[in-house]
């Protein structure tokens, strides 16, 4: 086996044994050795290697597998991953015992099939091409095994079903379930209007009462802390009386500013001259 990358070329050789049968009858006279957990059978990579090309192959196909895997260090053409694809063996399916049966369009409102689903391991099982109960009775005529079948409220599916898997439980599917219970409450709750009207009412007033007991009293502003304020606007309304009384007695604002404890400048830009303590501080 030999692999080639951008080191260069790796090549793993293996010395496998060979028996000879002593049977003369036997059709295949010499058995090699076979080493699983390193390569299969012929294979000119090993396991590990073909496990890895073979997940990018299924990821993303060929051409674009074959460009990563190039970068990867582990260079195959996109031919290669397509057959490594196509030669992957598949376990056969379980047969199905809780299937989903609705249709889908071909062409909306004019063309539908049928689709079947395994609800178990939420997979699409089949398409049909058509939608009648000829179709779905013969399908589940060539799957036996089916126990549940679950369906809309279309009475194809349900002749289907009866002549197709007698012995199978029809039940009706999420959506239709939901639906059900939709028109069951609208018809109860219209029969019994009044009445729900009335408990509404009350509810809504017991909220509304419950809401106004739990408020807590407005937060009245402090005392303290309104006289402040008020304390604070007379002290500047009688400095700016002070400062306009100065200024028509025809005193500059340099000369008015000593006077009220201000600094110096325009009278409109005046600033409060801090006391001797509270700067030292």
């Amino acid at each position: 086996m030999i692999c080639r990358g951008k080191i260069g070329a790796v090549e793993i050789r293996l010395h496998a044994r060979r028996f000879r049968c002593t049977n003369s009858q036997c059709l295949r006279q010499i058995f090699a050795e076979r080493l699983p957990e390193t390569a299969r059978p012929k294979a000119r990579r090993t396991s590990r290697l073909c496990d890895r090309q073979q997940a990018i192959g299924f990821a993303i196909g060929g051409e674009p597998g074959a460009r990563l895997s190039d970068k990867l260090g582990m260079p195959a053409s996109g031919d290669t991953l397509v057959w490594m694809i196509h030669a992957t063996e598949f376990k056969p399916p379980e047969p199905p015992r809780v299937i989903g049966i609705d249709d889908w369009a071909w062409r909306k409102g004019q063309r539908y099939g049928t689709i079947i689903c395994d609800l178990e391991r939420h997979r699409v099982i089949d398409l049909l091409p058509n939608r009648n109960a000829n179709a779905i009775a013969s399908w589940l005529g060539g799957h036996p095994g089916i126990e549940v079948i679950v369906r809309d409220r279309a009475g194809i599916y349900s002749k289907g079903a009866r002549r197709g898997a007698p012995d199978a439980t029809q039940v009706a599917d999420r959506f239709h379930l939901l639906q059900n219970l939709g028109e069951a409450l609208h018809s109860a709750v219209s029969r019994h209007r009044k009445t729900v009207d009335t408990a509404g009412k009350a509810t809504i007033a017991d909220i509304v009462e419950d809401d106004k007991t739990k408020l807590e009293p407005p937060i009245e502003p402090s005392t303290k802390l309104h006289q402040l304020r008020s304390t604070r606007r007379s002290h500047r309304r009688s400095l700016y009386a002070e400062i306009l009384d100065l200024h028509a007695d025809g005193l500059s604002s340099r000369g008015i500013a000593p006077r009220i404890g201000m600094s110096g400048g325009p009278i409109g830009s005046c600033r409060v001259i801090q006391p001797a303590w509270r700067l030292r501080r």
